[in-house]
């Protein structure tokens, strides 16, 4: 298949998985990034009307000092994820639901064509070259190779997609000032603030996904199940044990990302002191926030993208197959 043709086939997969999955990223960003509330209670006021009330400054309502996220008022916390679709869509309108949509294309259509035409071509070439007892964990290792290239490469438009997506009624103006003032006040490597948890998340789910994806898909591919549904099955079911295994490290990057332009920098800190940190103070449940629309999200996602890959890719071999036939070659 020819460069242009990989691109064709992983961009298109690439825009259809961002206009699909943003909603989710939305409700399961929010979910995680309102557990950094802080409590203190220096928003609140105490009067006397016959009772001692506590009463938020910011909207001049009673409510618990954790309905308080970085001393903005959120006045409703979503207690799940419907209940968080209900309240975004209510209060900033349904196409808040597709916030940080632009930095997630500017991310996610490059990041598929980097990570899909390093991944085809590492496995394509490691089953050429390689003993067939390697060839079960080539899909693996060529995506585990894929992702630690993207994560290096599109950290920082994750970081930034990340952070626009954890506040309500956050512009792009505003968005420009939190990453500025992050990077005086920590650096330009801040960008990469969170990327440890990436890769700490991306490795186990990428060697999980894979292994089993090409397991399931060559078992349904044998009994005649053709392109889209063995690929189909296999994602599914890899992106389902996968993102289980991996969802604590998200909540860490995704805590991690949320920080930003509150002038504290969190890439220093030793990310399993963090997460048993998590543990303690939110309890297990605590290190699975979000794990539903995540889920929602991955598992279609990651059907549509490989799908949409191997149909396309499909597509072109058979063609080039089919010219090459009527030039005579």
């Amino acid at each position: 298949m020819k460069v242009s043709e990989q691109i064709i086939s992983s961009g298109t997969g690439g825009f259809l998985v961002a206009l699909f999955a943003t909603p989710f990223d939305v409700i399961k960003t929010r979910l995680i990034a309102q557990t950094l509330h802080t409590h203190e209670r220096s928003c609140f006021y105490t009067y006397c009307q016959g009772v001692l009330n506590d009463v938020c400054i910011s909207c001049g309502y009673e409510h618990p000092p954790q309905a308080v996220y970085r001393g903005v008022c959120q006045k409703e916390l979503y207690t799940g994820s419907v209940d968080a679709v209900f309240k975004i869509s209510r209060s900033e309108g349904v196409s808040a639901l597709w916030n940080g949509l632009t930095p997630t294309l500017l991310m996610i259509v490059p990041s598929a064509i980097t990570y899909f035409t390093v991944f085809d071509y590492l496995k394509t070439q490691g089953r050429k070259k390689l003993a067939d007892k390697y060839h079960d964990i080539i899909p693996s290792a060529s995506g585990i190779t894929a992702r630690g290239i993207n994560v290096g490469l599109f950290s920082p438009i994750e970081l930034m997609r990340t952070k626009a997506q954890s506040e309500n009624k956050l512009d792009y103006g505003k968005l420009k000032s939190a990453i500025k003032l992050h990077i005086k006040t920590n650096g330009i490597f801040s960008l990469w603030d969170g990327a440890k948890s990436q890769l700490f998340r991306d490795v186990p789910f990428t060697l999980v996904y894979w292994y089993i994806q090409d397991k399931i898909k060559t078992i349904l591919y044998d009994k005649n199940y053709g392109t889209v549904y063995s690929n189909m099955g296999g994602a599914f079911v890899g992106a389902s044990i996968a993102t289980v295994i991996s969802h604590p490290f998200d909540v860490a990057k995704t805590q991690q990302q949320s920080n930003v332009g509150s002038g504290k920098a969190l890439s220093n800190e030793r990310l399993f002191a963090y997460l048993v940190n998590i543990g303690k103070t939110q309890g297990v449940e605590g290190l699975f926030v979000g794990l539903l629309p995540r889920m929602v999200k991955l598992l279609p996602s990651c059907a549509l993208m490989i799908t949409t890959f191997e149909v396309l890719k499909e597509y072109f071999e058979g063609k080039n197959s089919s010219d090459n036939v009527y030039d005579g070659k």
